[in-house]
Parts: structure tokens; C-alpha cells; sequence
């Protein structure tokens, strides 16, 4: 048998030794409530920490939902200074709606600018831009009626029952002058070709008011909605909420003192393709515009 080490100690030792340990907390705390006081925390503290821009926006979210749909107007602002390409957003919208492989309501593009060794990368995140004059909608609605429409508050959005195929998905997504803006749902799994498909890829999701399986959605065209029914519920969309840089922002432009009226007025800003008179409703600021997808899509 081994002989015991110098500060070696038996079971009954050992608990005998954290019961004091627990006992002398314990009376430290009754006899010194002042060294344990808690930190007053009060609502503008609140206000004043760096959460606080998630906090307004919560707050003019609700407010603006207060008006009728016709009197607010969804945006959302990007500032590509912040984007430290981490994807959060990407995974949160996957997780949002169980999008099956393929289809990713939004994506961050990785740009490379410069020669060695003055190289420099940036990123920007890009989803549907909710366009005023959206120009994949007639195309669309030629082939079938009622595949897409806009409303009153500016989201483009398409019936799942309607907007199904090859040919209307094309004639969309030919006419739209953003990449990876449209996808085509192809009603795949993560875990075809394995012995059983798992449970969550049956789960189903909420969009546009309705619930959808990925079997109720095969064949049909997909892209960002700003996350409708979480919006309506009073929720922002789920990139907003994940986003760890804080790059996102979101909230109604017709107000202008909320928080994106406020970023697009104090910082320089812009809109992808400005050329194609789409009129995005979403919005990118960056104070040197040569570092941004303008270099290339100006």
C-alpha cells in the first residue's frame, strides 16, 4: 500500500474542510452585507452601455409597429466597418428557418484588395435588398401570377404555393442585379444518403405567416424576407440579433430619428449597383468607399 503524500487527505477530511469553507461564507455575507452590496444598475445605465443600440431598436421596432404598415418602411444598415466575418449572421438565418443545404437567405463576402505585402481583406454582408422598384417581380408574375409582390412597408415576398420551378426561378433571378439574392430550394437534406434522415430536417419553420416543411417548399424560390414574422412579433431579424461585430441595424427609416435614419445621415454611405435604380432598401457604411463592394459594383 502506498504511503500517504504530506497533504494528502481522506473523504471525511475533505468535507469536513468544505463544510467550514461554506459555514464562514455563509457568515462573512450575514455580518458584512456591504462588501457583497450589488451594483446599482438603472435603466439609462442600461441605456448607456454598449448594448443600448439593441435596445433602441427594440424600442422603435415596437413603436413602429404601433403605425399602420402603409406609414413605416423596413431598412436595414450595414456598416462593413464592423463585419469581422465570423458568419453568426449566416448560421443564425440557416437555424431560423431549417434552410436545407443550399440555401442561405444571406452570405459575407470575403474581398481581397492589394498586392503583397500591402494586402487588405474586408467583408460585407449581403442578403435581398428589399428593393423599392424590385425588378425580379414582373418577370416573375409573367410566368406565374402572383409568385412575388411588395408591401406597403417594402418587403419583397414570394408565395412558396405559387413561385415554384426553373423557369420562374431564372426569369427572377435573371433580372435581379444582386448576387446570391435568389435561391432555387431543391428539397435536399444534410443527411441524405445516410441510414435515416434526422428529425430536426423534418422540423418545421415559420415564414410569412405559415408553417413549412422542406418537402412543402421543394422546387420553390427562396431569399431574405427581414425575418417577417419575427419582426411582427416585435423580435428583430435574426442576423441583427446574432450579430457579434454589431454591424447590423435595422429598424423604420420613415422615422427619421431612429437609429438607421441616424447612421446613414452621420456616416458615408451607400447602396450596392446604385446604377440599376432599384432603390435597396438596405444600406452599407464604411468611411473609405474604396474598401467596399463599390470597387467592383459601384
Amino acid at each position: 500500500m502506498e504511503a500517504k503524500t504530506k497533504n494528502s487527505i481522506n473523504r471525511r477530511q475533505f468535507f469536513r474542510r468544505s463544510a467550514t469553507v461554506v459555514i464562514t461564507a455563509s457568515a462573512v455575507g450575514a455580518v458584512s452585507p456591504a462588501l457583497v452590496k450589488s451594483p446599482e444598475v438603472s435603466a439609462k445605465s442600461l441605456l448607456d452601455d454598449n448594448s443600448s443600440d439593441t435596445m433602441i431598436m427594440l424600442a422603435e421596432l415596437k413603436d413602429a409597429l404601433k403605425k399602420p404598415i402603409e406609414k413605416r418602411k423596413w431598412a436595414m444598415v450595414i456598416d462593413a466597418r464592423k463585419c469581422i466575418d465570423c458568419n453568426a449572421c449566416t448560421i443564425a438565418c440557416i437555424a431560423q428557418y431549417n434552410l436545407p443545404p443550399g440555401v442561405t437567405y444571406r452570405k459575407v463576402y470575403e474581398i481581397e484588395d492589394g498586392e503583397y505585402p500591402d494586402v487588405q481583406r474586408y467583408f460585407m454582408p449581403t442578403n435581398c435588398m428589399q428593393c423599392e422598384k424590385p425588378p425580379c417581380v414582373e418577370p416573375a408574375n409573367k410566368i406565374i401570377p402572383g409568385s412575388m409582390a411588395i408591401r406597403p412597408d417594402g418587403i419583397v415576398t414570394i408565395d412558396y404555393n405559387k413561385m415554384k420551378g426553373k423557369k420562374v426561378f431564372n426569369a427572377a433571378k435573371n433580372a435581379c442585379p444582386y448576387d446570391n439574392a435568389l435561391y432555387y430550394d431543391e428539397g435536399k437534406n444534410y443527411t441524405d444518403n445516410t441510414p435515416a434522415i434526422q428529425p430536426y430536417e423534418k422540423m418545421k419553420s415559420n415564414e410569412y405567416g405559415k408553417e413549412f416543411r422542406r418537402k412543402e417548399t421543394k422546387d420553390s424560390t427562396r431569399k431574405c424576407h427581414f425575418c417577417i414574422d419575427r419582426i411582427e412579433n416585435g423580435r428583430l431579424p435574426a442576423c441583427v440579433s446574432t450579430c457579434i461585430g454589431r454591424a447590423m441595424y435595422f429598424g423604420d427609416i420613415n422615422n427619421t430619428n431612429s437609429l438607421v435614419a441616424k447612421l446613414i445621415k452621420s456616416n458615408p454611405s451607400f447602396v450596392i449597383n446604385e446604377g440599376a435604380k432599384t432603390l435597396p432598401s438596405v444600406k452599407f457604411v464604411h468611411d473609405n468607399l474604396d474598401e467596399t463592394c463599390l470597387k467592383c459594383h459601384g
